[in-house]
């Protein structure tokens, strides 16, 4: 009796690893995954501690959407480029290099917890811009966007193209460099 239960077990055991393995070439793409590119779910590059990332297709620019972040859906990654394209025909070149700072969409408590620490030394340059943004946070590191933007397509927008500017923008390059190489002030 016990090698009969033991052999339709074993059956169980490797119908249940067939189908997880069937399951997995059906749909390469998992249902978490939280990116598309042209309406196309991909799932994540990469992922870390803080969350998901995933480059987009034109330009390359780095996504990351942290996990305590609020995502209504898949973030389309072409929106990104088509942005950046925007930026590029204004600007002759982006003083900043796009995979130097990925653009990082965190909560809008994280956000706002960016804002009331003091700035860095490193960005007065750039306060006043900064000050008329408090959806966008720049840092040595990344560049952060509050999740509060995600909800609408046209706010999304705009915070991209905000948030980007600072790939061209000369006094974040110089702020950057100025980590590396700091400079006594004047």
């Amino acid at each position: 009796m016990r090698h009969v239960r033991s052999r339709y077990a074993v059956r169980a055991v490797l119908l249940l690893v067939v189908a997880c393995a069937a399951a997995g070439v059906l749909d390469p793409c998992p249902a978490a995954a939280q990116f598309t590119i042209g309406g196309r779910k991909v799932a994540p590059q990469e992922s870390n501690f803080a969350g998901v990332r995933h480059s987009s297709p034109r330009y390359g620019v780095v996504v990351q959407l942290n996990h305590d972040a609020r995502v209504n859906g898949p973030f389309e990654l072409t929106l990104v480029d088509d942005t950046y394209a925007s930026l590029l025909r204004q600007h002759t070149k982006p003083a900043v290099p796009i995979d130097a700072l990925p653009l990082v969409f965190v909560s809008d408590a994280k956000m706002a917890r960016f804002g009331e620490g003091g700035r860095r030394r490193i960005f007065r340059w750039l306060e006043s811009d900064l000050r008329k943004h408090p959806d966008v946070h720049v840092s040595p590191a990344a560049i952060f966007v509050s999740d509060e933007n995600l909800d609408d397509r046209q706010k999304l927008q705009s915070a991209l193209s905000r948030a980007m500017a600072f790939y061209f923008n000369p006094r974040f390059r110089e702020a950057l460099d100025g980590v590396e190489r700091p400079t006594p002030d004047r």
